[in-house]
């Protein structure tokens, strides 16, 4: 059992003690063992309760998606047509595709507006086949979120949008014995690979179906600060702002992502690994946005810890994204590794969700 806050109640979550909403001359009781539902949480809210007690043992947790399933299954449909006539249209991509793509991106902009009171889930279990499609969704959601905390208009958080879902079409292009290609690349090879941002930039210009802004978002994201980037060597503020967001999701994304040439890096060692290109790859101010918005170890996740224990995820620390509070399974034990000086000889081993699959959160 333990004191979970209100903000951090989930649907599913199993009372340990009763609680009472106080509705005036109408109090409401929710009992001892019953799971909670967005009604209740919506109420422990309203009343301003501080939080409630939550059996951990039973508790079916579960992880909020970022964007609503149906606006998610819309957009890789509607991206899967999309590379289709890049690749077999006679015309190419259309103006009526991009169209629908554009409308789906407000849609999801609006859904992760709403959701700024929660953890929010970025990425899903990625079909192997499908792998570059939600990628390319997770990379979109991502950028709108980090664009959001660097307080972007609706316009700007727009077209991030679009450029991040649209940031690897290219790669459709490439052949897929080079794409999923289990060893290293051939230097040929890899510079075919490198031809991806600018087959996809390229192809939607000349249709003038993006403006200027998602054209440099598009074929810049793979540039870095110090120059040693493609496809032309960027530096610094040559590099448009779009890009260098995108180039943090799209990072992130890949290396906790599972590939036929690569397990799955941990949430942690993904986020070291980009703030130890800070100023050389990646831009200062994209980071910490990203850092703001992503929980690598995502509330109700299952975690191994140093000392043998395992826990749940109970509360993540904006500012503190590898040492959230958690509860030991089993026992009313809870750690705040972050703050309590008793637990900072505790690490986090692995997280030991369902499927190894990355489970990272936007905190909202």
């Amino acid at each position: 059992m333990v004191f979970v806050a209100s903000e951090e109640l989930l649907p599913g979550m199993c009372l340990a003690k009763n609680i009472i909403i106080d509705k005036s001359a109408s109090p409401i009781t929710v009992k001892s063992g019953q799971k909670l539902t967005d009604l209740h949480i919506s109420a422990i809210r309203t009343a301003k309760l501080d939080g409630a007690y939550i059996d951990t043992a039973s508790s079916d947790v579960r992880v909020i998606s970022s964007v609503d399933q149906p606006i998610r299954r819309e957009a890789v449909s509607e991206l899967h047509d999309i590379a289709d006539n890049f690749i077999n249209g006679i015309n190419g991509v259309q103006k009526s595709d991009i169209a629908k793509l554009t409308g789906t991106i407000h849609d999801m902009i609006i859904n992760l507006q709403l959701q700024k009171d929660m953890l929010v889930n970025i990425a899903e279990v990625q079909i192997y086949d499908d792998y570059t499609y939600h990628h390319c969704l997770s990379v979109a959601i991502m950028s709108i979120a980090i664009g959001m905390e660097l307080g972007m208009s609706g316009e700007m958080l727009q077209d991030i949008g679009m450029a991040g879902i649209l940031h690897d079409l290219g790669k459709v292009a490439i052949p897929t014995d080079i794409i999923n290609k289990p060893g290293p690349l051939t230097d040929e090879e890899y510079e075919v690979v490198k031809q991806h941002p600018v087959l996809a930039a390229k192809h939607l210009k000349e249709r003038d179906l993006i403006n200027d802004d998602v054209y440099c978002g598009i074929i810049c994201h793979h540039e870095k600060l110090d120059g040693s980037g493609y496809p032309n060597h960027l530096e610094g503020e040559e590099i448009h702002p779009y890009a260098k967001i995108l180039a943090v999701a799209d990072v992130y994304d890949a290396l906790t992502s599972n590939r036929p040439y690569r397990v799955p890096s941990p949430p942690n060692e993904a986020i070291e690994y980009i703030m130890g290109g800070l100023d050389s790859h990646f831009d200062e101010n994209a980071v910490k946005a990203f850092l703001r918005k992503v929980a690598p170890y995502p509330l109700g996740s299952k975690l191994k810890l140093s000392n043998g224990e395992t826990a749940y995820v109970i509360k993540n620390y904006p500012d503190q994204p590898l040492r959230p509070v958690v509860a030991v399974i089993g026992t009313d034990k809870v750690y705040d590794l972050s703050f309590d000086m008793s637990c900072m000889s505790i690490v986090i081993m692995e997280m030991l969700d369902e499927g190894g699959h990355n489970r990272s959160l936007i905190n909202m």
